[in-house]
């Protein structure tokens, strides 16, 4: 039984490590982000090796007619944190996250990240830190799944619990010069 266990261990750290990325040419990525500590909104990330960064903004402004007609406020009381006067509705998400890739493969890698999210919303701010791990899918399209651990208003009445960032994004080509 040991044999059999020592065998299948060592197949799987000569199959892991014969997976190891070609390099990538895709370092420039744009698409949606979505998290508490990472940001909410249109994403830009520049991933050229092991470190990568991302930025995120989102803003919405809609006058009193418009949140009328599109009962913006119950479309989203329970999922973005932003609050709504009879004048107008007023948010703006920014986020700025580091990523440091742990272990590459093929077709995806595991990574850590740390986040920075600054909310503003009609007349406060929020900012909340994160970091934690996650997985991000390498593919055209890629797919990033992460976990960790959060402190939220930071500036106002602090609270810390776990957080989940999820982004999709579109990875375009760079010319290697190399």
């Amino acid at each position: 039984m040991r044999r059999i266990l020592l065998l299948f261990s060592l197949s799987l750290y000569i199959t892991a490590s014969a997976q190891k990325a070609a390099p990538d040419n895709f370092r420039h990525q744009f698409g949606l982000n979505m998290g508490s500590a990472t940001g909410i909104g249109l994403s830009y990330k520049y991933w050229p090796g092991k470190l990568g960064i991302q930025m995120t903004f989102l803003p919405i402004h809609v006058n009193s007619e418009w949140n009328d007609l599109l009962d913006v406020q119950g479309f989203a009381e329970n999922f973005l944190p932003y609050t709504r006067s009879e004048e107008e509705t007023k948010f703006i998400s920014i986020g700025l996250a580091g990523f440091l890739t742990l272990k590459e493969y093929r077709k995806y890698r595991l990574i850590s990240y740390l986040g920075n999210h600054l909310i503003f919303k009609e007349n406060d701010e929020i900012y909340n830190i994160g970091g934690g791990v996650g997985i991000s899918f390498d593919a055209k399209v890629s797919f990033n799944l992460m976990i960790g651990y959060g402190a939220y208003d930071i500036t106002n009445s602090a609270m810390m619990f776990p957080t989940a960032e999820i982004g999709f994004f579109f990875r375009f080509e760079s010319k290697n010069k190399s």
